[in-house]
């Protein structure tokens, strides 16, 4: 990020000596602009608001206290240091009452001109990181709210409402992957959240060509999503079999298959909660009776309760005793009755496990509705319902035994989990709780790798696979693998893989 800077100052030499200093940070500042009066400065801004101003107090037209006062009046956010020769700093203090980041006064070394340009360009980025994360609270705050509403869980209807009356028709349609692991792939377990992020990239660079600034793509689950479009803002020219476009390019780039289920408009909170009511039905994903169990809140909420509290016990066994009996009380129940119980037990331990142990294998599970439905009798479901029942404590036995893991094996483990973010040495010594300088020579003394090295080549694999995968830019690739700099990803791609990441790509499309 270049913050923006534009330079007020009616002398000349003074004017030139600011941005020969501006040169001298090219990687932080770029000169949008100068005026040596400041009428032409408020005209040359309104062109492009800048970040920062460096502003004289005394110049022609509009003096720097009048020009400040028009920025402000104007309601831009920009930060203004005044330049003032002593005698005018009193007046200058004036000023204050509109913000003025700063002072500096005539005559003045190169260092306070340098300082002040650093300081405020540190404070550009952490407002810009603080808006970022303000604005992406408030987005997971509204998906969270819509996600509520389409799935009949409490949430505030009067701000869902507000949120579809942004889009003048809008549309619900489900996307789902049924699986992550075709067979003709080689996906493994820690692949599924670089491919759920890769869909999301491929659906979001389709939806805005056909529907530009109205919609929204959000996660019911791991491998349902909600989308909401505004039919009244799509594209004239857009081919109304663009569903059929989607899952095409998921399966070319990932070899995914993807279904869409369209169901029609929506314009309150009920209508929201019909359309995914329909759509379960339409695959029998949920039956009446048994969905009007699951969706009492109250009683899953206390089931996910119960299994929280066997989970916490002392007794590493009792949460696996307690969940036999569970399926040997509902293999004695009525099939319709054994059904909904079933049905209840998977559904809590599926959300318990994607909300406590997202890491888990069993996160991108769904219930198989089509499976249990097919169930005639209360043995076979209490049958089906053994199957989660058995994958659910193998992960939990192997979570337990991983706490007991070496500090190398737990090191991997955590690197495998977080190379998309930020992971380093440092952060990785702090998970397993040891020094740094330690935990490096140990970690190379097991692995042959320092842990840099390690991370590095971990991140150029999982880059391989989506420049193969997808059509990604190679930017969104490296923020992807978690390298906050495209050109240093290329070079570090480039010193593992021997070739440049275009190269690459080139070679995996014309082998």
């Amino acid at each position: 990020m270049k913050g923006k800077l534009f330079i007020a100052e009616d002398q000349p030499n003074f004017r030139k000596g600011l941005l020969k200093l501006a040169g001298k940070r090219p990687a932080d500042w770029v000169v949008t602009g100068e005026a040596t009066n400041g009428r032409d400065a408020l005209y040359m801004m309104e062109q492009s608001v800048p970040d920062l101003l460096l502003t004289d107090i005394r110049m022609p037209h509009i003096d720097g206290l009048q020009l400040t006062e028009e920025i402000r009046s104007r309601g831009w956010m920009t930060k203004i240091v005044i330049v003032t020769g002593f005698k005018d700093f009193s007046y200058a203090q004036s000023a204050v009452k509109f913000g003025v980041q700063d002072f500096i006064t005539k005559p003045c070394v190169e260092t306070d001109i340098l300082s002040v340009l650093d300081r405020i360009y540190v404070q550009l980025i952490q407002e810009s990181q603080t808006q970022l994360s303000v604005e992406g609270w408030r987005s997971q705050h509204e998906d969270s709210e819509l996600r509520s509403a389409i799935m009949g869980l409490p949430c505030n209807g009067e701000e869902v409402e507000a949120l579809l009356k942004r889009m003048k028709q809008c549309e619900l349609h489900i996307l789902r992957i049924p699986t992550f692991f075709p067979t003709e792939k080689h996906y493994s377990d820690q692949d599924v959240p670089l491919l759920q992020f890769a869909f999301a990239n491929i659906a979001g660079e389709h939806l805005i060509r056909w529907f530009p600034g109205s919609f929204r793509l959000f996660p019911l689950n791991a491998s349902e999503w909600a989308l909401l479009v505004d039919q009244s803002s799509s594209r004239s020219d857009m081919l109304p079999s663009w569903q059929q476009i989607l899952a095409d390019s998921v399966h070319h780039y990932l070899g995914l298959t993807l279904e869409c289920s369209e169901q029609g408009l929506c314009a309150t909170t009920k209508e929201l909660y019909q359309g995914y009511r329909r759509y379960c039905n339409e695959g029998r994903r949920e039956h009446s009776s048994a969905g009007e169990s699951l969706l009492n809140q109250t009683a899953l909420y206390e089931k996910e309760r119960e299994i929280i509290t066997w989970l916490m016990s002392e007794d590493n066994s009792r949460l696996g005793q307690e969940l036999q009996e569970q399926a040997v009380r509902i293999s004695r129940l009525p099939p319709q009755a054994a059904k909904i119980e079933a049905l209840l037990l998977v559904a809590a331990i599926l959300r318990l496990v994607q909300v406590q142990f997202p890491e888990w294998q069993m996160t991108v599970r769904s219930i198989e509705w089509d499976v249990v439905y097919q169930c005639v009798t209360s043995k076979d479901i209490a049958a089906w319902l053994q199957g989660y029942i058995d994958e659910f404590l193998q992960s939990h036995n192997t979570w337990l035994a991983s706490k007991n893991d070496n500090p190398v094996k737990q090191a991997i483990r955590f690197i495998e989990e977080s190379y998309m973010g930020v992971c380093g040495l440092a952060e990785v010594a702090a998970h397993v709780h040891l020094n740094p300088s330690y935990f490096s020579k140990l970690f190379k003394k097991e692995t042959g790798e320092g842990v840099i090295g390690y991370i590095q080549k971990l991140r150029v694999q999982k880059a391989k696979l989506l420049l193969k995968s997808t059509d990604m830019k190679i930017f969104e690739i490296a923020e992807a693998t978690g390298f906050n700099d495209s050109n240093y990803f290329t070079h570090m791609f480039n010193r593992i893989a021997g070739v440049s990441p275009k190269e690459y790509r080139k070679q995996m499309v014309d082998p």
